[in-house]
């Protein structure tokens, strides 16, 4: 072919070519909901992983404080009940005795009152044994006393100073004579101490 040859000019045609099978196509625009939901996913992604650091820092925290050895036991708390007061009974203290009110070594006893004379033994028969009754018998007393300062021997009488047969010792050992003509009578010895006063033992004797 020479060089002479006039070249022809060929346009491209103008139809749109038909699209390839197989080719992808343009993605559209995302409409507004799309880009909400998006948005939502993204926020709740950011929070899990605020989460997960989160759990990681405190488990991490944990290790370290159970790892160590001078950890002590963890506090425990114990609610106690105060006891309630009980009541006491308060017993009123006794007196004491000051040295002025005890009663001195040396200070005398105080004075006794004194007392009636007294028989301290007295005997004696109560009957008379009589042969007849014209005739007489003895009979023997005998008596001590105490605190007395006088005595007296009386017939007939129950107050022998009053109506004395004869004076006789406090102490004494006496016999007198028991008339038989009688059936019975009364002798009476009595005792005087140096205040006046009397005592007086009276026996009946009988005839037998």
């Amino acid at each position: 072919m020479s060089d002479d040859t006039p070249t022809e000019r060929f346009d491209a045609p103008t139809e749109p070519l038909p699209e390839a099978e197989g080719a992808v196509a343009a993605p559209a625009e995302a409409t507004g909901d799309e880009r909400q939901k998006r948005g939502m996913l993204i926020a709740l992604l950011a929070i899990a992983g605020a989460i997960l650091v989160a759990l990681i820092v405190l488990i991490v925290v944990l290790l370290s404080n159970g790892g160590t050895d001078d950890a002590g036991p963890a506090p425990e708390f114990t609610t106690t009940e105060s006891p309630s007061p009980t009541p006491t009974e308060t017993e009123s203290p006794e007196p004491s005795v000051g040295p002025s009110e005890e009663p001195s070594a040396t200070a005398a006893p105080p004075p006794q009152p004194p007392q009636s004379p007294s028989f301290a033994t007295f005997s004696g028969p109560n009957q008379a044994t009589c042969p007849d009754s014209s005739n007489s018998v003895a009979i023997t007393w005998s008596w001590s006393s105490s605190n007395a300062t006088a005595a007296w021997f009386g017939i007939g009488t129950q107050n022998a100073k009053a109506e004395p047969f004869e004076s006789v010792p406090t102490t004494a050992t006496y016999t007198f004579n028991y008339q038989c003509s009688e059936a019975s009578q009364i002798y009476t010895v009595t005792l005087e101490d140096s205040s006046g006063r009397l005592t007086h033992k009276t026996v009946t004797v009988t005839r037998s």
